[in-house]
Formats: structure tokens, C-alpha cells, sequence
């Protein structure tokens, strides 16, 4: 109100301005000129530390790396080769040598894979579409029909809903159930060669990749969030081509 009052009873002309502080080195802008000093003398920080960082904090792999950060793939794998944590373990996910979709959401195979860890949701129930290597994964107390319609559902909500579901002949996936779940939505359900794993290769390997992730987030206590993670490294940080 004050400062109306001053306005409306000035006696001379007046002009309303913009200070660009920033610009100046005394007064107003004494302060933004420390800071900007202080700011200035840092030196940039580079892809190969970013990719560093990023590695440090997900794990992805070489390609993942090279893609993502726009560095060699030497200097990436060796990024993954000087992490404690990764040095060990194989290249990520192959693309197999299972039939694959020519698109998305044609074909998917789909598996269970013990975690022990986890308790009573021990049951990992896993879906990845071969084209585009897609992985999603829900822990589950059982390996019943009912519990691969709950994760079935859940793939849904996340990677639509695929042409054929491929997958071993477990009781549960030849159970009368999941024949009338998939016949309500349209989908066409295959198995495998009976007692012959490498018709679930492309899984089985999604399997093998996503434990191995499990154990570099083993920090993590909460089963959910720890598996939301490693699948989220998986699809969006690690290349697979």
C-alpha cells in the first residue's frame, strides 16, 4: 500500500525497469556474481563419467552404456569391467534361438523362476515378448492357474495384450483355467516340446539375467520395489541388440 501511495503522489516521471542483476558485479547482483564464479571454475562433466555414475547406480551393461551415453563400446566395457559387482557376470540378454515375433505383442514366452529369497512371493512369474525383449515380472506366492491369470493381467496393463502366449507344459498353463482365460481375451497359447527346456530359451535366459540383477540390488529390502528395479534396468538400460 505504501508503495502505491509513494507511486500515485510522485511529483516527477518514472519508469518501471527490469534489473538484470546477474549482469553486474556490485549491489544487487554481488551476490549472483559469487555465485556465478563459484560455478564457472567447475570443470564439465564428461560421457564417460556419466556413464560411470550411471553404472554405479544401475548396473546396465556394455551396450546399454554405449547407447545411452554415447561412449565406445571399449570404453563401456570396461566401465563394466572394473565394476566389483558386474565383472562376473556374462553379457545381458541374446536375442535366442526360439521362433520370435515380428512385432510387438506377436509372441511371448512366459515362465516361473524361484527367488528364495522373497520369502513366501518366492514365485516369480516371468512374460518377455521375443521381439522386442520386453521383460515383466511379478512375484507371486503360488505357480497355480490362478496366480499365472493374476500375473498374466498385470502384463497386460503394462505390454498390452500379445497374438500367442508360448510357454512349457507346467500343470497350471495346461489347466482347463488359464485355456478359458486366454480363449475370453483372444489369445492363442502354445507349449514347448515336452521335457525339453531350449524350447523356452529366450525365457529361460530373461530368467538367468534377471536373477542376476536381483543379487546387484540385494540392498534393497522391499521385494516389489527390488524387483521393479532390476526389470526396469533391464527394458530401458541395458541393450540387448
Amino acid at each position: 500500500m505504501s508503495q502505491k501511495i509513494t507511486i500515485v503522489q510522485r511529483a516527477e516521471p518514472y519508469c518501471v525497469i527490469h534489473i538484470r542483476s546477474h549482469k553486474w558485479t556490485d549491489g544487487l547482483g554481488e551476490g549472483n556474481d559469487r555465485a556465478d564464479r563459484l560455478v564457472s571454475v567447475a570443470a564439465p562433466v564428461g560421457d564417460f563419467v556419466k556413464a560411470r555414475e550411471s553404472h554405479a547406480m544401475f548396473h546396465q551393461n556394455a551396450r546399454g552404456l554405449h547407447q545411452q551415453f554415447n561412449i565406445t563400446m571399449e570404453e563401456a566395457r570396461g566401465i563394466v569391467r572394473a565394476c566389483a559387482t558386474c565383472s562376473h557376470h556374462g553379457p545381458g540378454l541374446g536375442i535366442g534361438v526360439n521362433p520370435r515375433g515380428l512385432g510387438p505383442c506377436e509372441l511371448w514366452q512366459m515362465d516361473v523362476t524361484r527367488v528364495n529369497e522373497f520369502g513366501r512371493l518366492k514365485y516369480v512369474h516371468v512374460t518377455i515378448d521375443t521381439y522386442s525383449k520386453y521383460i515383466w515380472a511379478t512375484p507371486q506366492t503360488r505357480e497355480k492357474a490362478l496366480h499365472v491369470i493374476r500375473h498374466l493381467t498385470s502384463c497386460f496393463a503394462v505390454m498390452g495384450v500379445p497374438t500367442t502366449i508360448k510357454t512349457d507344459n507346467g500343470p497350471a498353463y495346461c489347466s482347463e483355467r488359464v485355456r478359458k482365460f486366454c480363449q475370453m481375451w483372444g489369445i492363442k497359447h502354445i507349449t514347448g516340446i515336452p521335457h525339453s527346456p531350449t524350447g523356452q530359451a529366450i525365457v529361460e535366459r530373461a530368467n538367468r539375467k534377471l536373477k542376476q540383477y536381483l543379487q546387484k540390488f540385494k540392498d534393497i529390502t522391499d521385494v516389489a520395489e527390488r524387483l521393479l528395479r532390476s526389470v526396469f534396468v533391464l527394458n530401458h538400460l541395458c541393450g540387448f541388440f
